[in-house]
C-alpha cells in the first residue's frame, strides 16, 4: 500500500462539510450519551449514598446470576463501581451504534448518492472521504468521554477512574468506527455495510453473554470487546493495559480500511454485486411484492439475529436457574416479591425488559424505508403509475406492522422450544414466555406510529424517531433506581408493559398503547396524503 500526500488533500474541508451537516445531530448524540451514562451515576448517587444500602445492594446483584449473566459482574461497591457495572453494556452498545451510523453516512452512503464523485473531481484526495469519516467518529467519541468524566466528577466521583470510564466507552466507539471502515470497503451498499456491522456488534454481545462472569467458559468474554470493557475495571483497580487490545485492533483494522480503500474503485466495493435480472419478474407486479423485495432481507436478517440470541439464551436459562435455586438469599428475594414470581420467571423477565427497545429499533428502520424511497426519487417511479399513495404507503407500513410482530414471535419460540425441551415443561413454559414477549408488541408500535407520523407531517425531521427512542430508554434507565414522577415514567411506552411472568396484568394499558399508535399512523397517512413528494 503506497500512499501520497495528495490522497488525504482535502480532508479538513470534508470535514468541515460533515460537521456542518451533522450540526444538529452530533450535539444530541453527544447529549444522550452524557444523559445515559452520567443519568444512571446520578441515580445510585440518590439511592446509594449510604454505605450499607449500597452494599445490600452490591451483594444481591452479585448473587443474581440473570444480572451477572445479561450486566456482568459489579466489581466495586462505590458508587463508581455500580454506575461502571450498570453502563458497562447500553454505553458501549449505544456508541457503538452510533459510530456505525456515522461511519456509513458518510462513506458508502455518499458513494452510493453520487456526491463522493462531484467531490473527487475537486481537489479532494482518494482518502479523505474515509480519513475525515474516522477523524469525526474518533473525535465524537473523545468528546463523548470528556463530557462523561467531567460529568462524573461533577458528581463527586474519582477524576481518574471517571476519565477511565469514559475512555473505555469511547475507545469501543473508536473500534466500530474502524470496523466499519473496513465493512465499507467490502460492499456496494450501505444496508449492506450496516447488516454486516450490526451483525458484528451482535456477536460480540453474544460472545460476551456465553462468557458470562460466572459460567464455565469465561474465556469467551476475552473475543468479545464488550468484554475488554469490563476487564479494564473502573472503579476498581484499573486495568489500563485492556486499553492497548483496543489499540492494536484500532490500529490494524484503520490500516486495513486504506489499504482496501486504495484497491477498490469509486462506488463499488471489494465483494461486487451481481446484475439483476433485465426484465422485473412476474412476482412483482404489485406495490405489496415490490415492498416485500424491499424488506426481505433486513427482515430475514432480523429473524436469523433473534433466532440464534433465542437459542443462545433459551440454552442458558436452565444453568442460570438452577443456580438461582440453589442461592437462598436470591430465593428469599423472589418470595418477598409475591404474586409467581420464581428462577425462572426473574430471568426471562429480565431478559425481555431488556430488549424491548431492541425490537422498537427494526419498526423505526422498516418505516424510514417510506422515507428512503422518497429521498431517493423512487417513490416518484411508482406513485406516476396506478399506485396511490395510499396503497404505496400501506404497502411497507404492512411490514413495519407486522415486521416486529414476526420478529418478537420467533424470538420467543426459539428461546422457549430452547428452554422447554431442556426442561421437558415445553406445554407450559413456551405459552407463557410467548405471551409475555408479545405484550410489548403494543409499545412497538408506537415507535411505529412517531415515525408514520413525522413522515407524514415532517419528513425533514423523520430522524426525530431515533430522539424518541433514545428518550424512551433514558426514562427506563432513570426508572430502574431512581424514584422518578410516574408522569415521566408514563411518557414512555415500555413503563406500561405488564410482566406477566411474575403475575402483572394490565391488559387496558395494551388497548390504549394499540390505540395511540393507531391513531398516529393515522395522522402520519393523512398527512402523506397532503403534502407535496419531496
Amino acid at each position: 500500500m503506497q500512499m501520497k500526500m495528495d490522497d488525504f488533500a482535502g480532508t479538513a474541508a470534508m470535514i468541515r462539510l460533515i460537521l456542518r451537516r451533522d450540526r444538529i445531530i452530533l450535539p444530541i448524540f453527544i447529549l444522550f450519551m452524557a444523559l445515559v451514562v452520567i443519568g444512571i451515576a446520578a441515580t445510585f448517587v440518590n439511592l446509594y449514598s449510604d454505605f450499607a444500602v449500597r452494599q445490600a445492594f452490591f451483594l444481591q446483584m452479585q448473587n443474581n446470576p440473570s444480572i451477572v449473566a445479561l450486566l456482568g459482574s459489579v466489581l466495586d461497591p462505590s458508587i463508581g463501581g455500580l454506575t461502571a457495572w450498570r453502563a458497562g453494556i447500553p454505553g458501549p452498545l449505544l456508541v457503538g451504534l452510533i459510530s456505525i451510523f456515522i461511519m456509513i453516512r458518510h462513506t458508502r452512503s455518499e458513494e452510493r448518492k453520487g456526491r463522493l464523485e462531484l467531490l473527487n473531481s475537486t481537489v479532494v484526495g482518494r482518502q479523505a472521504t474515509l480519513t475525515s469519516a474516522l477523524v469525526t467518529t474518533f473525535g465524537l467519541n473523545i468528546i463523548i468521554a470528556a463530557i462523561i468524566g467531567l460529568g462524573l466528577v461533577g458528581l463527586g466521583l474519582p477524576a481518574a477512574s471517571s476519565i477511565v470510564l469514559g475512555l473505555s466507552i469511547a475507545i469501543f466507539g473508536c473500534l466500530f468506527a474502524a470496523i466499519t471502515g473496513v465493512a465499507v470497503q467490502f460492499t456496494e451498499s450501505s444496508s449492506d455495510a450496516r447488516y454486516l456491522t450490526v451483525a458484528v456488534l451482535v456477536g460480540f454481545f453474544l460472545l460476551r453473554i456465553l462468557g458470562w462472569d460466572n459460567g464455565s467458559a469465561t474465556w469467551l468474554s476475552w473475543l468479545s470487546p464488550f468484554g475488554w470493557v469490563h476487564f479494564i475495571r473502573a472503579f476498581a483497580g484499573e486495568e489500563l493495559w485492556v486499553f492497548g487490545l483496543f489499540l492494536i485492533f484500532i490500529t490494524g483494522l484503520t490500516l486495513t480500511a486504506y489499504w482496501l480503500s486504495s484497491m477498490r474503485d469509486l462506488g463499488a466495493g471489494i465483494i461486487t454485486q451481481r446484475s439483476g435480472p433485465s426484465k422485473a419478474s412476474k412476482s412483482l407486479r404489485n406495490s405489496l411484492a415490490l415492498a416485500w423485495r424491499l424488506h426481505q432481507g433486513m427482515l430475514l436478517f432480523w429473524i436469523l439475529l433473534f433466532v440464534i440470541m433465542g437459542v443462545m439464551l433459551g440454552y442458558l436459562a436452565q444453568t442460570i436457574t438452577d443456580i438461582i435455586s440453589a442461592n437462598p438469599q436470591f430465593m428469599s428475594l423472589l418470595s418477598q416479591l409475591g404474586g409467581n414470581a420464581g428462577p425462572v420467571d426473574s430471568y426471562f423477565t429480565l431478559v425481555l425488559s431488556s430488549f424491548g427497545e431492541v425490537f422498537a429499533i427494526y419498526a423505526i428502520l422498516a418505516t424510514l424505508r417510506l422515507r428512503s424511497e422518497e429521498s431517493k426519487k423512487h417513490s416518484e417511479f411508482v406513485l406516476t403509475s396506478s399506485v396511490s399513495r395510499s396503497k404505496w404507503a400501506f404497502s411497507n407500513l404492512i411490514f413495519a406492522v407486522f415486521g416486529p410482530a414476526a420478529v418478537m414471535i420467533i424470538f420467543a419460540l426459539a428461546c422457549g422450544l430452547t428452554y422447554g425441551l431442556s426442561t421437558g415443561n415445553l406445554n407450559n413454559d413456551l405459552p407463557r414466555i410467548l405471551l409475555a414477549t408479545v405484550a410489548y408488541l403494543p409499545a412497538v408500535w408506537v415507535l411505529t406510529g412517531i415515525s408514520v407520523a413525522l413522515f407524514g407531517l415532517l419528513p425533514r425531521f423523520t430522524g426525530l424517531s431515533w430522539v424518541a427512542l433514545g428518550l424512551f430508554v433514558i426514562i427506563q434507565l432513570l426508572g430502574e433506581f431512581f424514584d422518578i414522577s410516574k408522569w415521566i415514567l408514563d411518557i414512555s411506552p415500555f413503563s406500561h408493559i405488564p410482566n406477566y411472568l411474575v403475575g402483572e396484568t394490565a391488559t387496558n394499558s395494551l388497548i390504549s398503547l394499540t390505540a395511540v399508535s393507531a391513531l398516529l399512523i393515522i395522522v402520519g397517512l393523512i398527512g402523506f396524503q397532503r403534502r407535496d413528494i419531496s
